[in-house]
C-alpha cells in the first residue's frame, strides 16, 4: 500500500521545548517519557550527572511534569524508594503514574501529582533469580518478585497491570489492578526458535509493552 506525503505525521524539532530547568538543575539520565490526557508531559529522570557538572549542579528529581507549552508544572519522587534506575512511565485512565525500573524488582503506582504510592508489585532489591540478586539467574516465574522489569501497561477496562518483565527476566507478566498475578508468558528464545519464528519467546531483553486500541498486546 503506498502512502501520500500528507498521510504521514510530520514532526519538527522545537529547540525552546520545554523550558529551562529552575537554576542549578540538570536533566542527567532520562529514562522514558510519557503524556496525560491533559498533554502533559511526565519525564523520568535516572539522577545521574556529567563529571563536569558535579558540584556545580544537582540532578533533577525522578519524576518532571511538563504543561503543553513546556512549564515545568512540579517535580518529585524520592529515589530512596523509587527503583535504582527508572526506566517506563505510564499514566493510565484515572491519571495515576505507573514506573518500573529495570535494575531493581518492583513497579509502582502513585496518583498523579506523586504525594502518594498507591501500589508496589515486588520488593525492591529483591529479584526473582536463583539468589534473589540482580547477579542470579532469572527465574522466569514468580508470582510476587520481578527481575528489573522494563515497564507497565495499564488496561482501561479492567484495570490489568502488564509488565515487561524483561532485563533479567523474559516474560510479560499480569496482575489484577490490586495486584494480584493472573498470568504471564515468554520465556528466553533459542536461536533456532528465532529463526523460525516460534511464538511465546523472547530475546534480550523485554524492553516495552504496549496495549493498542483493539486489546491487543
Amino acid at each position: 500500500m503506498l502512502f501520500r506525503s500528507a498521510d504521514v505525521p510530520q514532526f519538527k524539532f522545537d529547540p525552546f521545548w520545554p523550558k529551562p530547568l529552575p537554576e542549578g538543575m540538570v536533566w542527567g539520565a532520562i529514562g522514558s517519557v510519557c503524556v496525560d490526557a491533559r498533554d502533559h508531559v511526565f519525564v523520568v529522570t535516572r539522577g545521574i550527572v556529567l563529571p563536569k557538572e558535579r558540584g556545580l549542579a544537582t540532578a533533577a528529581p525522578p519524576v518532571l511534569e511538563f504543561d503543553d507549552a513546556g512549564n515545568l508544572v512540579r517535580s518529585w519522587g524520592d529515589r530512596n524508594i523509587m527503583a535504582k534506575t527508572q526506566h517506563g512511565c505510564f499514566i493510565d485512565k484515572e491519571g495515576n503514574f505507573w514506573t518500573a525500573g529495570n535494575n531493581d524488582g518492583i513497579v509502582q503506582k502513585y496518583t498523579h501529582d506523586g504525594s502518594k504510592l498507591l501500589l508496589q508489585i515486588g520488593k525492591k532489591g529483591v529479584m526473582d533469580s536463583e539468589d534473589g540478586t540482580e547477579t542470579g539467574r532469572g527465574l522466569n516465574a514468580s508470582k510476587t518478585s520481578l527481575f528489573k522489569p522494563s515497564n507497565v501497561a495499564i488496561d482501561p477496562g479492567n484495570g490489568d497491570i502488564y509488565v515487561s518483565d524483561g532485563y533479567g527476566n523474559k516474560r510479560v507478566v499480569v496482575f489484577d489492578k490490586t495486584g494480584k498475578f493472573l498470568r504471564q508468558w515468554g520465556r528466553q528464545a533459542t536461536q533456532a526458535e528465532t529463526d523460525q519464528g516460534v511464538g511465546g519467546v523472547f530475546l534480550a531483553p523485554v524492553h516495552c509493552v504496549v496495549i493498542g486500541n483493539d486489546g491487543l498486546v
